[in-house]
């Protein structure tokens, strides 16, 4: 009986050893597929993660087609507005191709143009925009009010005036003698009656006798047949419109009867605060659009397109016509496009002082500067 109790307590340690042995085999073999299938895991993100590398990298390795002389052009481009002093038009070419063309881009900018209802001075003096369009005597006439309007004036878009004083060729008025006795439709400024003063001056005429009315009609020549028998226009695009309509003018240039109205409109203006602040934002607006206007001087068909690009409604041959005028004019007799003079500035200035067209005495010197033109 004991022997066979023996025998039963030896079978059951067996059973028990065997199970443990059993137990341990089961554990580690379950340890090593854990293990095994992270290390699959951890080959796998590994493989991910150079795929992804090689993706990026071959997103930043140029394509078959380009050029490894190709300009690089900044992805995270800085938003800016440019205010237009008016509608686009052809004083516009050089900034519509320097936008066309990517020039904006390569330096990091990505403009937006807007059209002006004339509070173009007030968005760039707030800040609203860091750039617009201003003539010269806007940016006098701004920083001399009282309000002391910090504008500034960074490049001259044209290098002479443009502007002077058109009629049908059958009213006989070939010199501003014969503006006695006359009707003129204007905008009722100060400025284009000092000018008309300033050309009947020249020649002892009588200012007096001028008949002056605010234009009622919608445009130059709607002007001359129903109202009135002169008018201030620039020749850029009003007269080169009548050239095309067969609307023959006389047309006197302002500064060929007085060298003191030779002055820059349009201009590009800025504020202080940029220039305080932010000087290279001005360089490199300004590089870009140098090149624009540059482009518009030597290929004056492709500022055609980026203008009717950005203006479609225009008329493609009075864009095309006044282009190919204005293209002689952006850098002219200059050295360099966008430069300008302090002798246009002070003797301008003066001129309007002369003539009440300024609020207060400034130093012109302060209301342009050269120094950020490449």
């Amino acid at each position: 009986m004991k022997k066979a109790k023996v025998i039963l307590i030896i079978l059951i340690m067996l059973i028990l050893v065997v199970s443990i042995v059993s137990c341990q085999k089961q554990n580690s073999q379950k340890g090593n597929d854990t293990r095994s299938d992270q290390d699959q895991a951890d080959v796998g993100d590994c493989s991910q993660t150079e795929s992804g590398s090689k993706q990026e990298l071959a997103d930043e390795s140029p394509s078959p087609g380009d050029s490894m002389e190709t300009k690089h052009v900044n992805t995270q481009l800085q938003k800016i507005t440019f205010v237009l002093d008016w509608t686009p038009n052809t004083n516009h070419s050089g900034l519509f191709l320097a936008q066309q063309q990517g020039y904006y881009a390569e330096e990091g900018l990505d403009v937006d143009f807007q059209e002006s209802d004339m509070n173009f001075i007030e968005m760039v003096a707030t800040g609203s925009a860091p750039f617009g369009i201003a003539s010269q005597e806007q940016v006098l006439q701004a920083r001399s009010s009282e309000a002391e309007i910090p504008i500034v004036a960074v490049a001259a878009i044209l290098q002479h005036n443009t502007s002077g004083f058109a009629s049908p060729a059958g009213r006989g008025i070939t010199t501003p003698r014969d503006f006695e006795d006359k009707t003129y439709s204007g905008w009722g400024t100060e400025l284009e009656l000092a000018f008309i003063e300033t050309l009947m001056k020249q020649e002892e005429a009588d200012f007096a006798k001028v008949n002056i009315i605010n234009q009622s009609a919608s445009n130059y020549i709607a002007a001359m047949e129903s109202e009135a028998d002169f008018a201030w226009i620039y020749w850029g695009w009003d007269g080169i419109n009548c050239e095309l309509q067969a609307y023959p003018l006389n047309f006197i240039l302002l500064q060929d009867i007085d060298p003191r109205l030779d002055f820059y409109s349009p201009t590009i203006i800025t504020n202080e605060t940029v220039i305080n602040d932010n000087p290279e934002l001005i360089r490199r607006f300004l590089r870009a659009t140098a090149k624009g206007y540059s482009l518009a001087v030597a290929e004056p068909d492709k500022a055609v397109e980026a203008v009717l690009e950005m203006a479609p409604e225009l008329d493609r041959e009075l864009v095309s016509a006044s282009q190919k005028w204005l293209s002689k004019k952006y850098i002219d007799d200059a050295s360099v496009w966008g430069t300008m003079e302090l002798e246009i500035w002070l003797s301008f200035k003066n001129w309007m002082l002369q003539y009440g067209v300024l609020e207060n005495d400034l130093d012109p010197a302060q209301a342009f500067t050269n120094d950020y033109l490449p």
